[in-house]
């Protein structure tokens, strides 16, 4: 049963993907076709080409490996090994589960690094050197064991040592630890992979704070982030709530566009909290995460579904990597809910920024980030229902015309 799940998530994704990719031929949304000019727009079909190509790729042989690992019972084999080694359970929990990440990982790894420095060098997007890349993934791997290691000890001590209380705990604690990153995120980890600095006074921050102030908004921190060092693409970004809000703009943002546009593309995050869309998307997620655990308990406690793969009896760290692997096909059933709700969010903020501030600012800032970003213009509609969680940008523009 998990490996139909997994052949049918497959097969529904490539062919998602295909209908997208076949759909990048066909005739500019009127709205938008000033974005490119005609040489720009055949690099970026390149663009998409390779990158599609190299997605195909990488999610075959990560279907590859996940389907061989479960048909051959190497899960098994490794908790053989696992309990020569030690016989602490969690431990072995962690070298079950840590077994199948390095995997991951190390193609992970591999693939970034080919689109990072063939992909994106050849179509002038990035900046990152080897030094940054090899450091960052160094970085990342701490985060990865320290965080991701700590919270699956954590889970096992709860699910061996509460018994019936293990899906409260799990709840309450997981909980703790998502408020807390969306409170700290800038704080504590940003600072580990980017240089953030003040945005300096002068004209763009006046604008700012009296856009923020004309529309009853309090702006607690405003800072630069160097993302030019890796990428030229454009961002900006809220996080945090009350008082920890934290307004980030790259630097390329702030090369690339004027101060109005600017302006007009933080109008537009302001509708994220005036709207209290951050609220509701923490709430969304407690949804899932409420979801996620009663599955992941009936995957861990399932000692059918543990025996089918060759162990004795069920196993915690083996569960685990089920509902790991169950979440791949949960995770289109989420998009096809979570997205249309996300997209009706972007279109709120939209028309908070171009009614409060100058819809036509938006809508040429709009342009700017899709032409600076590559994006496509033309997405499959079937594509865009159960994928996007923004509207492409030919929606956008259409709908703030009509403000």
């Amino acid at each position: 049963m998990i490996i139909v799940l997994l052949i049918i998530t497959f097969v529904f994704d490539t062919f998602l993907s295909l209908k997208n990719y076949k759909n990048r031929n066909a005739i500019i949304p009127k709205a938008v076709e000033d974005v490119y000019d005609e040489e720009e727009y055949k690099k970026w079909l390149k663009y998409n080409m390779e990158n599609f190509r190299l997605a195909i790729i990488s999610s075959t042989l990560n279907f590859i490996i996940i389907i061989a690992l479960l048909s051959f019972n190497v899960f098994h084999k490794i908790l053989t090994s696992a309990e020569e080694f030690t016989e602490n359970i969690h431990l072995q929990a962690m070298i079950i589960i840590g077994s199948y990440f390095i995997i991951d990982y190390i193609l992970g790894i591999f693939f970034s690094a080919y689109r990072l420095f063939s992909i994106e060098t050849r179509y002038g997007f990035n900046k990152t050197t080897i030094q940054t890349f090899i450091t960052d993934k160094i970085k990342a791997l701490i985060l990865i064991i320290g965080l991701g290691g700590g919270l699956i000890l954590g889970l096992s001590n709860l699910f061996h040592n509460v018994g019936k209380m293990f899906y409260i705990y799990a709840l309450s604690s997981t909980m703790i630890i998502i408020l807390f990153l969306n409170l700290f995120y800038v704080k504590l980890f940003v600072p580990l992979f980017n240089k953030l600095k003040p945005l300096e006074s002068g004209e763009l921050k006046d604008k700012i704070v009296e856009f923020a102030k004309s529309v009853g908004y309090e702006v607690n921190k405003i800072s630069v982030i160097n993302a030019s060092k890796r990428s030229t693409k454009l961002n900006a970004f809220f996080s945090g709530l009350g008082k920890f809000k934290h307004v980030v703009l790259y630097d390329t943002l702030i090369d690339k566009m004027t101060n109005e546009q600017i302006v007009s593309v933080l109008a537009h995050e302001i509708g994220h909290a005036k709207g209290h869309h951050t609220l509701k998307n923490l709430g969304f997620m407690v949804i899932n995460l409420a979801i996620f655990l009663l599955i992941l308990l009936l995957c861990v406690n399932s000692a059918l579904l543990s025996q089918a793969f060759g162990f004795k009896s069920s196993n915690f760290g083996f569960g685990m990597l089920i509902f790991f692997f169950i979440l791949l096909p949960l995770n289109i059933i989420i998009e096809i809910i979570s997205n249309p709700i996300s997209r009706k969010f972007e279109y709120e903020a939209d028309y908070f920024a171009g009614k409060n501030y100058a819809k036509q600012s938006l809508i040429e800032a709009l342009k700017i980030l899709a032409k600076e970003n590559f994006s496509n213009l033309t997405p499959h509609p079937l594509f865009v229902a159960i994928k996007y969680s923004h509207p492409p940008i030919d929606y956008r523009i259409r709908a703030i015309n009509k403000i």
